[in-house]
């Protein structure tokens, strides 16, 4: 490596971030080349590609990685501390998990392969808008009680617990399906491999203002759906809206905004949104508030 007409030197005697280029350069010049035909396999085998690559390059990274089976006989393994270069969109992830048990032992455990998942077209398009709005999303592979939510102000408002209380909710997974209609896509993948997890989303309505069928109070049916035998999935509902059933009354502007705020300055709202967020970890003795619903049945919602 060096400057046309200058002084070269090998790639040993280089930086790490200079190493770094020049393999992603390399792999990205074979995931757009197309291998010949009854051409050998490859293996890949890449430790924290995250190393030195800015925010942007590692999605770039990461559509390289993924790319390069579809250009050749290439398998590709990786170890990483990012979520960023999970994808549950395509259907060459598998995902496993290696952590240190309460005796200090290695031990590793399959979270996800997408053959027992049986994601649809629409589950694998929920999926890849929730990772581009939020590339962060797949932190609940690491490790930590999960309790889905359905929107932006029931995450801010159980992450300014958190930060309230750090000790007590160091290991809780707030994750944003940023929609009520992609809360299945998402139960899907952690009915995989979590022993246990909360959903929490609002009931809405059953009729809109103008009389007609709501299609909202509609996903209640399709959320029981992911109800199974063994109880591992556990529904809350707040009556109508988060707002409503927690505040009191229905916010229409700023809803993330009002919620932080009361949270902050309210105490015994904060004290309600605290015992919502303790009976979905399973904090012994946490009560629902009022208004809240722990369901199996769509009766139970009216």
């Amino acid at each position: 490596m060096g400057p046309e007409d200058g002084y070269f030197s090998s790639i040993e005697h280089q930086g790490s971030g200079a190493r770094r280029t020049l393999l992603w350069a390399t792999l990205k010049y074979l995931s757009e080349s197309q291998d010949k035909k009854g051409s050998r396999p490859h293996v890949l085998l890449l430790d924290e590609p995250e190393i030195c690559l800015h925010p942007s390059a590692i999605r770039e990274a990461r559509a390289v990685l993924y790319d390069l089976p579809t250009s050749g006989n290439w398998q590709v393994m990786i170890t990483s501390h990012s979520p960023i270069f999970i994808d549950l969109s395509k259907d060459n992830t598998t995902i496993v998990r290696v952590f240190r048990d309460g005796d200090s032992e290695v031990k590793s455990t399959t979270l996800y392969r997408p053959e027992r998942a049986k994601l649809d077209k629409d589950d694998k398009k929920n999926l890849k808008l929730m990772n581009i709005c939020d590339p962060y999303v797949h932190e609940f592979f690491f490790g930590g009680r999960q309790v889905i939510v359905e929107g932006d102000t029931e995450f801010t408002a159980f992450s300014m617990l958190k930060e309230m209380y750090p000790d007590q909710y160091s290991d809780v997974q707030i994750i944003r399906a940023r929609g009520k209609g992609i809360i299945p896509s998402v139960a899907k993948v952690l009915k995989q491999f979590s022993k246990s997890f909360f959903i929490l989303h609002d009931t809405d309505e059953e009729l809109t203002s103008k009389g007609k069928k709501n299609p909202a109070w509609g996903m209640n049916n399709t959320i029981a759906e992911l109800l199974d035998t063994d109880g591992r999935v556990n529904l809350v509902a707040c009556k109508t809206c988060f707002e409503t059933a927690l505040f009191g009354e229905e916010v229409k502007d700023e809803k993330p905004y009002n919620a932080l705020i009361r949270i902050r300055n309210d105490n015994e709202a904060r004290d309600r949104v605290k015992s919502l967020l303790d009976y979905l970890i399973g904090v012994h003795g946490a009560t629902l508030p009022e208004n809240c619903v722990h369901w199996n049945k769509v009766q139970q919602l009216v």
